[in-house]
C-alpha cells in the first residue's frame, strides 16, 4: 500500500491503442477475397475475349446464332462453368481444359479467405461477450477469462496457419497473375515465415513461463519481532480472517500481502505472505501503520489474494503467449487482435481492483480509523513519489556516482520536498504501486473512509517526528535495511555505469575508457588469413575492405544467404551507386554467431548514444 504520481502523459486511448490495431487480422483476408475476386474476374475477361473473337471470325456461322453463341458466354463466364457442376456446362468445361485447375484454386482460396474472416468475426463476439462477462463479478471475471482463453488461443492458431498457407499462396499467384512469372525464392521464404509462425504459436500455447515471484527482503520470524507479530494477528482476529504464515521486511516503498509462492533468496515460501516496509514503518506512526497493515489483512478476508493466486498464472500464461505471437513477425496481426481483448479484460480487472481497494480501506477504518488511514496514505505517497523523484534524477546524470547513497538522499531531503510545491503536484495524481492491485487515487480514498486532510495538515503531517514507531521492535532492523539498501544501490550504481557507456559519444579520454570497459575492442578471426573483422565503439572492419566503416555510416544491416554461403550486409550511403554495400562473409568466420551479437550491441549502443544526444541538445 504506497502512492506514486501518475503519468501527466495523455493516454492514447483504448480505441486507438487496441480496437484499430486488432482490425489487421481482417486484412490479410479481406485481400484474399478480393485478389481471388479479381483473378477469376481477369480470367473470365480473357475467356470471354478470345470466344468473342472466335466466333466473329467464323464466317460459317449465321449472324442469329453467332449473336445467341455470344449471348451464352457473356451470361455464362468461365468461371462459372468451370466451378459448377451442370451437366449442362460439360461441354464448355472441357474446352476450358487445365484453366479450370487454376479457377478451382481462386475459388478455394476464396472460400478459405471468407472462413477466416467469419472465424475473426466469431473471435471478436467471443472476446467481447467474454470481456463483457468479466464486469459482473469476481466469478464470472475469472470464468470469462479461462472460456476466452481457450476459445480465443484455439482459433488464434487456426488464424495464424490460415493466414500463413493463404500467404504463401498469394507469393506464387500474386507474381504469376500480374508480372507472368513468379520467384521459387519468394515463396519458400513465406513458406519459411509461415511455418516458424505456426510453430511458434503451437509451442506457445502449451509452454507455461515460469511463474516465481522474487522478492527482496528477509523473512521476520515472530522471535525476531513478537511485537509486530501480535499486532498482526490481533487486527486479524478483528477482521475475523487468519492471520498471515509469513512476514517479509524490505526496503520497498509499498506494502502488500499474497497467497503466491514468493522466493526469498533460496527460500520459498507458501501459503499466505505480508511484506512490510522498513523504509515506511519508520515514517508512520505504529497506529498509522496499523491502518496500513489492517488494509492489507482486508484483501484477506476480501478475497482478493485467493483470486488472484489463480488468476494470475493464467494470465501470465497469456502474456508468454502474447510474446510469442508478437515476436512471430506474420503472427503481428494475431497479436495485436489478442492484445485488444487482453485490454478490455483490463479495464474489467482495474474496476474490480479499485473496487477492492476501497472496501479494504473500509475495513480497516473500521478497526482502526479513517483518520489514520487519511495519515498514512499521504504519508506513503509522498515518500515513494520523493524516492521515484530521487532515484530518477540520480539516473539521468551523465557523470559517474562515487556514491549513489539514495537512502541517504531520501531521508535528508524529504523535509524540504515535503514544504514544496511538488509535493501537492504529486500526491493530487497519486495512485498505488503493487504487484497485484491498481489503486483509485489518494482524494477518492479519503473521501471513502470519511477523512479530509487540506495542504497545509499534509505539509505539518509530513514535518512531524514519528515518536513510536514498528520497525523499532523488529529485531536488527537497522542491520536489515542496510543489507538491502547497500545491494539495491550496488545494483543501482551497476545499472547507472552501464547506461552511461551507451549514453557516452565518447568526448573525452576519460569516457572513452569507460565505453570501452564494457564495449571492448574485438576481433573475430576468420577461417583463413586476411578474413578476420576488428570492432570498436565507434567502428568495424574486415580484411576484404579497403577502409574501416563507422557506425554513424551504416544505414542498416541484414543478413542474408548468397551462393550457399551466408552474408551480414551492411547498407552505407553516399560512397556511389556501387559502394553503397558493405559485406561480410560469416561463413569464412570461425564464431559467426558471436560476430552478429558482439554486432547488434554494439551498433545498438551507438544509436542509442546518437538518441540521446539528440535528446540532449533539444532539452
Amino acid at each position: 500500500m504506497s502512492t506514486r504520481p501518475m503519468s501527466s502523459q495523455k493516454s492514447p486511448g483504448f480505441l486507438r491503442s487496441y480496437v484499430l490495431p486488432a482490425l489487421w487480422l481482417f486484412a490479410l483476408p479481406l485481400f484474399g477475397v478480393w485478389f481471388s475476386g479479381h483473378a477469376m474476374g481477369r480470367f473470365d475477361t480473357q475467356v470471354l475475349a478470345a470466344v468473342e473473337q472466335q466466333i466473329g471470325r467464323d464466317t460459317a456461322v449465321s449472324e442469329a446464332d453467332r449473336q445467341a453463341a455470344l449471348d451464352f458466354y457473356r451470361a455464362v463466364p468461365a468461371s462459372m462453368a468451370c466451378l459448377s457442376g451442370d451437366p449442362e456446362l460439360a461441354s464448355y468445361r472441357n474446352s476450358l481444359g487445365k484453366a479450370c485447375a487454376d479457377l478451382n484454386q481462386f475459388n478455394w482460396a476464396s472460400l478459405a479467405s471468407w472462413g477466416l474472416l467469419a472465424l475473426g468475426l466469431a473471435s471478436t463476439v467471443v472476446a467481447l461477450l467474454c470481456g463483457l462477462a468479466a464486469f459482473v463479478s469476481r466469478p464470472f471475471q475469472f470464468g470469462s477469462f479461462v472460456v476466452g482463453w481457450l476459445v480465443l488461443r484455439v482459433t488464434s492458431a487456426i488464424q495464424v496457419l490460415g493466414q500463413g498457407a493463404l500467404l504463401v499462396w498469394l507469393s506464387y499467384w500474386m507474381t504469376a497473375l500480374w508480372m507472368e512469372r513468379y520467384y521459387p525464392k519468394l515463396i519458400g521464404i513465406m513458406a519459411l515465415l509461415a511455418g516458424g509462425a505456426v510453430f511458434l504459436v503451437v509451442v506457445a500455447i502449451f509452454r507455461r513461463p515460469p511463474s516465481d515471484f522474487d522478492v527482496e527482503a528477509e523473512a521476520i520470524t515472530e522471535a525476531r519481532a513478537p511485537e509486530l507479530w501480535a499486532c498482526v494477528r490481533r487486527l486479524c482476529e478483528r477482521l475475523q480472517t487468519a492471520p498471515p504464515d509469513n512476514i517479509l521486511a524490505g526496503i520497498d516503498a509499498n506494502f502488500f500481502v499474497t497467497e503466491h509462492e514468493v522466493r526469498v533468496g533460496e527460500r520459498t515460501l507458501t501459503g499466505r505472505t505480508l511484506f512490510v516496509s522498513l523504509s515506511l514503518l519508520r515514517l508512520l506512526e505504529r497506529s498509522e501503520a496499523e491502518a496500513v497493515l489492517a488494509h492489507e489483512m482486508g484483501h484477506l478476508l476480501g478475497g482478493d489474494t485467493g483470486h488472484s493466486k489463480r488468476l494470475a498464472p493464467k494470465l501470465a500464461h497469456f502474456g508468454h503467449y502474447l510474446q510469442q505471437l508478437y515476436d512471430g513477425g506474420m503472427t503481428r496481426p494475431v497479436f495485436y487482435f489478442m492484445m485488444a481483448y487482453r485490454g478490455l479484460f483490463e479495464l474489467s480487472l482495474g474496476r474490480s481492483r479499485r473496487a477492492s481497494e476501497l472496501a479494504a480501506d473500509r475495513l480497516a477504518a473500521g478497526v482502526t480509523s479513517g483518520q489514520d488511514i487519511a495519515r498514512s496514505l499521504v504519508k506513503v505517497g509522498a515518500y515513494a513519489s520523493f524516492r521515484d523523484r530521487v532515484e530518477a534524477k540520480l539516473f539521468a546524470q551523465d557523470e559517474q556516482h562515487q556514491t549513489v547513497a539514495i537512502a541517504d538522499r531520501v531521508a535528508h531531503g524529504f523535509s524540504a520536498y515535503a514544504q514544496s510545491d511538488t509535493v501537492h503536484d504529486d500526491l493530487q495524481g497519486a495512485v498505488t504501486p503493487h504487484p497485484f492491485d491498481s489503486h483509485p487515487p489518494l482524494a477518492a480514498r479519503m473521501e471513502n473512509v470519511g477523512a479530509h486532510l487540506n495542504p497545509e495538515d499534509m505539509v505539518r503531517l509530513l514535518l512531524e517526528p514519528v515518536t513510536s514507531s514498528w520497525a523499532d521492535t523488529v529485531q536488527d532492523a537497522d542491520a536489515i535495511e542496510a543489507r538491502l539498501w547497500g545491494a539495491y544501490e550496488a545494483r543501482f550504481a551497476q545499472a547507472h555505469d552501464l547506461s552511461l557507456a551507451y549514453r557516452y559519444e565518447p568526448s573525452t579520454e576519460e569516457e572513452r575508457a569507460h565505453v570501452e570497459k564494457h564495449f571492448p575492442p574485438l576481433v573475430f578471426e576468420g577461417k583463413e588469413a586476411g578474413f578476420d573483422v576488428q570492432m570498436d565503439y565507434a567502428q568495424v572492419s574486415y580484411g576484404d575492405w579497403e577502409a574501416p566503416i563507422l557506425f554513424e555510416q551504416i544505414a542498416s544491416a541484414t543478413t542474408a544467404d548468397r551462393m550457399f554461403k551466408k552474408y551480414l550486409d551492411l547498407e552505407v550511403p553516399g560512397e556511389g551507386r556501387f559502394k553503397s554495400r558493405r559485406s561480410i562473409c560469416l561463413s569464412k568466420l570461425r564464431e559467426p554467431d558471436a560476430l552478429l551479437q558482439a554486432f547488434e550491441r554494439y551498433l545498438s549502443r551507438h544509436r542509442i548514444m546518437k538518441e540521446h544526444l539528440a535528446g540532449a541538445q533539444a532539452a
